[in-house]
């Protein structure tokens, strides 16, 4: 078995970043009319369908990309607070500096970008495009500041909704995490089954909220779970492409309940397999995916606004040409992004947090200490 820092994952970053790029590709193929209808279950053309109803859609599946994000955000917030005590009054204003500076700041970029760039409705836009029409209120901006209600104006957001509510509940969910560490893989197969309730009952907190515990059941079992063989890696890796695809291809008479369990199972497979593979690990650690690692929080918060514009300044007769323009644009603006508003409500963050333990420590309130010395890196403790 090979030796690592303990607690620095960093195949993990690389996954993130790849994550956040099938959701760029994601959003810019939706401009596609054909794409879009056939992402929302409409029929397509047959010369489309090997793009929509086939294992390939892996490259352009937007939402269980964003079901990965919610498990490795369960396990890279987890994993430190199994290994170390946490302060917890330091915790809060630190997380949520860190989570809620980027976002409104990408909100007054949407909100620049919609001024320029009107959404009107548009002969022959795709059904996506059109969903991005609506008008500008008080209610709405308020919704998507605080990420309660978020609106069109940046739709990505609300996966953050759930990001937060995790964030605040992370207490929680690492008392779980603790008490069932001996058996991780019950805590992991409820979490499924919770979440499939969720869809089948059209609860959303029900359906979201264990992905996270999932992510944080990996955590708990991540020290007695085994380095994965080669052989076996492979057969996993393509029951993890079968299975995060399952509800693309498989036929819609046969969709049931255990098609969500499927999906998030294999959105945790995939974050084992990155984590304890060697080939996925190699792959992930790469220049590219580790690029998009550390700029896939801010990527994510700006490219759609961006897409959504570039698609209302093309010609809609073309709609491939907005992907080919809004991703490179996008990463762009992302790195921008990082370097001038994600980086430094790090930071900040971490200021406010280091500030709050000193000053609890110097009125006699002893910080917690830490058992083991984990060296998370900055990217490890992203949630996107």
């Amino acid at each position: 078995m090979r030796d690592r820092p303990a607690g620095r994952i960093g195949s993990l970053d690389g996954l993130r970043g790849v994550a956040a790029a099938v959701v760029l590709v994601h959003h810019g193929l939706l401009v596609v009319p054909t794409l879009s209808d056939g992402n929302n279950g409409l029929p397509i053309p047959a010369n489309r369908a090997w793009l929509v109803d086939t294992p390939l859609h892996l490259f352009w599946a937007g939402g269980e990309a964003v079901f990965v994000f919610f498990v490795l955000s369960g396990f890279v917030l987890t994993l430190p607070a199994l290994r170390r005590a946490q302060d917890w009054i330091a915790y809060y204003p630190s997380r949520l500096l860190r989570l809620y500076v980027p976002v409104v700041a990408s909100i007054a970029l949407a909100l620049v970008l919609f001024l320029l760039v009107p959404r009107t409705p548009e002969p022959g836009a795709s059904g996506w495009l059109l969903r991005h029409v609506e008008t500008i209120t008080p209610a709405g901006l308020i919704g998507d500041l605080t990420l309660l209600f978020p609106t069109r104006l940046n739709s990505p957001l609300w996966s953050l909704t759930w990001e937060v509510a995790f964030s605040l509940l992370l207490p929680l969910f690492v008392l779980v995490a603790k008490a069932t560490r001996r058996i991780w893989w019950a805590t992991a197969i409820a979490a499924l089954v919770l979440s499939a309730l969720g869809r089948q009952y059209h609860e959303d907190w029900l359906m979201y909220l264990p992905m996270f515990l999932l992510g944080s059941a990996l955590a708990a079992g991540w020290e007695r779970i085994p380095e994965i063989r080669r052989g076996t890696g492979w057969v996993l890796a393509g029951l993890a492409v079968l299975g995060i695809t399952f509800e693309w291809w498989l036929p819609r008479s046969l969709v049931g309940i255990h098609v969500p369990i499927v999906v998030t199972a294999s959105a945790g497979l995939i974050v084992l397999l990155c984590g304890k593979w060697l080939p996925a690990e190699r792959v992930m650690l790469g220049p590219v995916p580790r690029a998009l690692g550390r700029l896939s929080f801010s990527l994510y918060l700006v490219h759609e606004p961006i897409t959504v514009s570039v698609a209302y300044l093309l010609p809609t007769s073309v709609p491939w040409l907005t992907p080919i323009v809004a991703i490179p644009v996008a990463v762009v603006v992302a790195g921008l992004f990082a370097r001038l508003v994600e980086l430094p409500a790090h930071r900040l963050a971490k200021r406010v947090a280091r500030s709050i333990t000193t000053r609890r420590a110097r009125v006699g309130a002893e910080p917690p200490t830490n058992g083991a010395d984990v060296r998370m890196s900055d990217d490890d403790r992203r949630a996107a």
